[in-house]
């Protein structure tokens, strides 16, 4: 990955060769397929690939699906080669889950992750975030990948709005490093959100309380307003 930066008023500000750059996606599902096929076509990185335990059946279930040619390949291959890796896998509700899921990713010292999960509980009790617990999954992602800049978004909303972004504002909670940060928000963009950096990875368990309200107004048995899954959430006034 190649970059320069330079100083600009009060923070640093980086050109970054973002065709260098390798994104993975981990999780062929309906997000992470999304998301992988809106990265192919924005043709804005070197690669962008799906990181699959079967990339045969993983490749079958995406073209099924009618997302197009997008190349998938083992994930310890794909994750270890990439700069960039988007985690859309099911969310994880406790530490040790989470522990274990970071480990099997292997060395992730470098790298910058986008964390588009959500830490829900079982559906019987109301796919409830981590309430009881002190920090947020994306938080825990970080202190368990502490050679990795983590970063929460794409969390926020259905995949129908990933499918059509149309400038939509794509809130990002993660590492305040402004090369890492230009990189996220690129990502971010290419999909065809709007990006809007709301602070260090803290705020990852406000993030995930917001994925909590879309989730429970668009599923009507869980007991919010009961809507459509046509809303999102936006930043409005002059921040």
């Amino acid at each position: 990955l190649r970059h320069s930066c330079f100083q600009s008023t009060s923070r640093m500000m980086c050109d970054i060769d973002f065709s260098s750059i390798k994104v993975a996606v981990l999780g062929g599902g309906t997000v992470g397929s999304t998301l992988a096929q809106k990265l192919v076509q924005s043709e804005k990185f070197s690669s962008v690939t799906i990181a699959a335990r079967d990339p045969e059946k993983t490749t079958a279930d995406i073209q099924a699906k009618g997302y197009g040619k997008i190349p998938v390949a083992p994930s310890s291959d794909t994750l270890a080669s990439s700069d960039v890796i988007i985690l859309a896998t099911p969310g994880i509700y406790d530490d040790e889950g989470i522990r274990s899921f970071a480990a099997t990713l292997g060395d992730m010292n470098g790298k910058v992750i986008i964390d588009a999960t959500n830490p829900l509980g079982p559906f019987s009790e109301g796919l409830n975030i981590r309430w009881g617990n002190d920090s947020s999954g994306g938080e825990k992602l970080q202190e368990y990948l502490p050679g990795a800049k983590v970063y929460k978004s794409f969390n926020t909303i259905g995949v129908e709005h990933m499918q059509e972004a149309l400038g939509k504002d794509m809130l990002i909670a993660g590492d305040p490093d402004d090369k890492s940060k230009v990189i996220v928000e690129k990502v971010v963009a290419a999909v065809g959100f709007k990006p809007f950096y709301v602070g260090p990875i803290r705020y990852a368990r406000n993030l995930e309380a917001i994925a909590e309200l879309w989730i429970h107004m668009a599923v009507p048995p869980l007991g919010g307003r009961n809507t459509t899954r046509n809303f999102w959430f936006s930043i409005c006034g002059d921040p």
